[in-house]
């Protein structure tokens, strides 16, 4: 998959400062969460999002980190 497709798609950009970008990179939400807790369930399923629409591979840990997220 090349980068750019997903990369900027809308629904992966969310606004960020410089240290919280830094820190996630480009991990999952089993190694990254927002700082900010109650945004953190919305971050999973963003992830989950993206990472459908674009085909993307998304570890056990990381189904297991956005569904204890988000209640599930």
């Amino acid at each position: 998959m090349e980068r750019g497709l997903w990369i900027n798609d809308p629904i992966n950009l969310i606004p960020v400062d410089g240290p919280a970008n830094n820190a996630k990179r480009d991990s999952g939400p089993a190694s990254w969460l927002p700082p900010y807790k109650p945004v953190r369930c919305s971050y999973a399923v963003r992830f989950a999002q993206v990472s459908v629409e674009y085909e993307l591979p998304v570890t056990t840990a990381d189904k297991r980190a956005m569904l204890a997220r988000c209640g599930g």
